[in-house]
């Protein structure tokens, strides 16, 4: 199995974990850690898996990135929403 690394400060364990997740149907991988890096190992390593995970690894990324700058938003509407059957409830 060939191992590539990615940092630590690059990809969280969501991101890592997602990606390889949907990697699973095309080659089999393994996840180990250090401090500062994630090391995956592949078992097929061709250029058409290693492009299909740096796709993954983008999409996760920028899921997460737009998550973190919408989760007031989605925090509020939820509140908003709740509060509004929990009175409907209440005043039935």
């Amino acid at each position: 199995m060939d191992k590539i690394y990615f940092s630590k400060s690059d990809y969280s364990e969501w991101v890592i974990r997602n990606s390889l997740y949907w990697l699973t149907s095309v080659t089999d991988w393994q996840l180990s850690d250090s401090d500062s890096f994630w090391t995956i190992s592949l078992t097929d390593n061709n250029v058409q898996i290693v492009s299909q995970l740096h796709r993954l690894l983008n999409d996760y990324k920028l899921r997460e990135i737009i998550a973190n700058k919408t989760q007031r938003i989605t925090d509020s509407i939820a509140v908003s929403v709740l509060t509004s059957i929990d009175s409907r409830l209440k005043s039935q």
